[in-house]
C-alpha cells in the first residue's frame, strides 16, 4: 500500500470493487457469525449503523439480527457539515447527499450521541493501530472525538493493512470485523 492517504485510498477502492459479488456476501454471512460471539454485540440495545454505498461491505444481516432482539438501529446523516444520527426502516423515503451515499430524511427520528451504545462503521481500512481510514471528510473522527458507544469498524479482511501516515484528528476505532475475525483493540495503542 501507499504511504499517503489519497493513493491508499484509490488503491483500496479498487481492491474492493474487484471483489466477486459471492465472495462479499460469504464475507458478510461470516462476519454475523462472528458477532453473535461477542457480549457487546447482545448487549447494544441502540446501534448506528450506515447504508452501504457502491462496493462497501453490506451491513444488512449485521443490523437484521441487531433488529430481531430488539436493539434499535440508527443510520448517519450529513447535516451541517457533520453527521447526526436517525431512525430508518426499510422502505423509509431516502434522499443523497455527498457522493450519491443515501441518508434519511431530516424528518426522520433524531437520536442523541450519547444514546448510541455501538457504532458499525464504514471504511476503506483499518491499520494496525486501530486507526480507520475513511472517505477523507472527517465525519466519524468528528462523532468519535464526542461519541461514547463502541466504536466497530467493518469491512472485508483485505481492508485490514498495515498502516499509513496518520493526522493528529484521526481517531481509533475500538474493533474491527470482517469474515476473517473480530479483532479488538487495546485502548492504550
Amino acid at each position: 500500500m501507499p504511504s499517503d492517504k489519497a493513493s491508499t485510498r484509490k488503491a483500496l477502492r479498487q481492491m474492493r470493487n474487484n471483489l466477486p459479488v459471492d465472495r462479499r456476501r460469504a464475507a458478510e454471512s461470516q462476519s454475523l457469525t462472528l458477532l453473535r460471539q461477542w457480549q457487546t454485540w447482545d448487549q447494544a440495545r441502540v446501534i448506528a449503523s450506515y447504508l452501504p454505498h457502491q462496493s462497501e461491505f453490506n451491513p444488512g444481516g449485521l443490523t437484521d439480527d441487531a433488529a430481531t432482539r430488539g436493539a434499535a438501529i440508527v443510520y448517519p446523516r450529513v447535516t451541517n457539515g457533520s453527521l447526526t444520527f436517525h431512525g430508518w426502516n426499510s422502505g423509509d423515503p431516502l434522499e443523497a447527499t455527498i457522493g450519491g451515499v443515501n441518508q434519511p430524511l431530516a424528518s426522520s427520528p433524531q437520536v442523541a450521541l450519547s444514546e448510541i451504545d455501538l457504532f458499525i462503521t464504514p471504511m476503506l481500512a483499518c491499520g494496525n493501530n486501530g486507526i480507520r481510514l475513511g472517505y477523507g471528510g472527517g465525519y466519524y473522527d468528528r462523532v468519535f472525538s464526542e461519541a461514547r458507544g463502541f466504536r466497530l469498524g467493518v469491512g472485508f479482511s483485505m481492508q485490514r493493512i498495515g498502516g499509513w501516515e496518520t493526522e493528529p484528528h484521526d481517531q481509533r476505532l475500538w474493533g474491527f470485523l470482517s469474515e476473517s475475525r473480530l479483532e479488538l483493540f487495546s485502548p492504550n495503542q
